[in-house]
């Protein structure tokens, strides 16, 4: 019997879409063999399958309170959570400001009410203004690797899950997309797999560089079926359409430039793989020279997309960090989730 494989793809926007539907499929008692992650879906796939001082169905729930209190983000609609500034000072004032219990705590929401997150992130977002910065005209980037991670994941727990999973990331130096399994995954590896073109530096690994492998594949499905006996490819939908706006202001125009290219990559790819799971071509056996005779085989996999629902007056939002935005698009994906099991529970 074939392998359930799940796929978390890159493209920031889809982030809590996906931590809510796979929510939704956990409480339905759905399980995956292997979990394929890239870019914005491995933080989503490490806080499911290794979380730190949550269970999954927490870490999942809690993925809403990496965005910024509303009245915050109307002033400064930047997310100092997940972005930090970079360079050596910035590390050293990091270090000492999150030692102070008041600020641990603000780190750490699940639960609060929405006075308590609002104090929380205020006091965030004095260290963060309050915070050096060592980046110039000469950095590789504007920001440090991620360092919210290490509050998030505890990867020392990846080793002893029953699931497969890997994530992608370009090695510079050799110029391909490379795969790193559970057996090495770490924060180093994960910090090299997001280290996204201007907005991060190339993250130095083994002697190597890497970027996001999100950046080239998306949806990271490179020998997916093929190395790992896959039946069924959870797959979730790609808001492509969706994203593209007249922009609000220079900074949606900015945030536009980096994703718009990222999610028509993985449209793309999802084309693509849905076509040859149809078919059992692939796009490259339809162009000249004919395709091959006999026709292939359809491959006996199902390939299942959740499809979100996004009422189009919020399409210009979709980019937003703010809390709101976030907790709706986890509704969104919750719901999506659900009708997704309804409709497909016998393969599943």
């Amino acid at each position: 019997m074939g392998k359930k494989a799940l796929v978390l793809g890159g493209g920031a926007p889809t982030f809590t879409l996906m931590s809510g539907a796979l929510l939704a499929l956990h409480r339905r008692g759905v399980t995956f063999d292997v979990i394929s992650m890239a870019g914005a879906g491995s933080v989503v796939g490490l806080v499911y399958l290794a979380p730190k001082d949550l269970s999954p169905e927490q870490a999942l729930e809690n993925t809403v309170n990496y965005g910024i209190s509303d009245l915050i983000y109307s002033m400064f609609p930047v997310n100092y959570k997940l972005f930090s500034k970079g360079g050596p000072s910035a590390k050293a004032f990091r270090e000492k400001w999150q030692s102070l219990p008041p600020v641990q705590a603000a780190m750490h929401q699940y639960g609060m009410n929405e006075r308590d997150r609002l104090y929380s992130d205020w006091l965030l977002y004095t260290g963060a203004m309050m915070c050096p910065s060592d980046t110039n005209y000469f950095s590789g980037g504007l920001c440090a690797h991620a360092p919210f991670i290490d509050g998030v994941v505890d990867f020392s727990k990846l080793q002893n899950i029953p699931q497969e999973c890997f994530l992608n990331a370009y090695c510079i130096e050799d110029r391909k997309v490379v795969e790193f399994t559970k057996s090495e995954i770490n924060a180093h590896h994960f910090r090299a797999a997001l280290s996204f073109p201007f907005i991060y530096p190339p993250y130095p690994l083994k002697g190597k560089h890497y970027y996001e492998g999100a950046a080239i594949e998306p949806l990271n499905l490179a020998g997916l079926v093929a190395e790992h006996d896959i039946k069924t490819v959870v797959l979730f939908d790609i808001l492509t359409k969706e994203l593209i706006h007249r922009p609000k202001n220079l900074w949606d125009a900015y945030g536009q430039s980096i994703i718009v290219p990222v999610v028509a990559n993985a449209d793309k790819d999802l084309d693509i793989f849905l076509h040859w799971a149809e078919t059992g071509y692939w796009v490259h056996d339809l162009v000249p020279p004919r395709p091959p005779t006999p026709p292939p085989t359809k491959p006996d996999v199902d390939a299942l997309v959740v499809k979100f629902s996004i009422p189009e007056e919020r399409w210009p939002y979709l980019l937003d960090w703010s809390s709101s935005n976030l907790h709706f698009l986890f509704d969104v994906g919750y719901e999506a989730g659900e009708k997704f099991y309804q409709e497909n529970e016998s393969k599943l």
